[in-house]
């Protein structure tokens, strides 16, 4: 039973690698985009990942689907691996850093320090 035979498992390895062609990317972009003053290549890094996460969360829910219906049709509850795991982990701290780049360019004025700054407590 072998998976690289399977259209589903191409298309969920083609999601995959797709969604980490895009990471490395993002990974490049952002040393260009906080290592200049254009703050507006954050918010391109930001939905970026949002795409890698739409794609990695497609392929993470094709996966068990598919797997557990055609392969493991025998078992009756069948364990994935520590992998599986590893991806949804990886999935949400893209969605954390999409979320985070999507955000930095509201504060601007602060990474690029033309503002004052703001202390909250005082010593009386």
């Amino acid at each position: 039973k072998r998976l690289d035979k399977k259209a589903w498992a191409k298309a969920t390895a083609a999601l995959l690698i797709i969604g980490i062609l895009i990471l490395i990317l993002c990974f490049i972009l952002s040393f260009v985009g906080l290592c200049s003053p254009r703050i507006s290549l954050l918010r391109v890094i930001g939905l970026l990942l949002f795409v890698a996460v739409v794609l990695q969360v497609c392929a993470l829910i094709i996966y068990p689907v598919r797997y557990t219906s055609d392969v493991a049709l025998n078992l009756e509850n069948y364990l994935f691996s520590w992998s599986y795991g590893f991806g949804w982990g990886s999935t949400i701290l893209m969605f954390g850093c999409g979320f985070f780049f999507c955000c930095l360019p509201n504060y601007e004025d602060e990474l690029l320090g033309n503002v004052k700054t703001k202390y909250f407590y005082t010593s009386s």
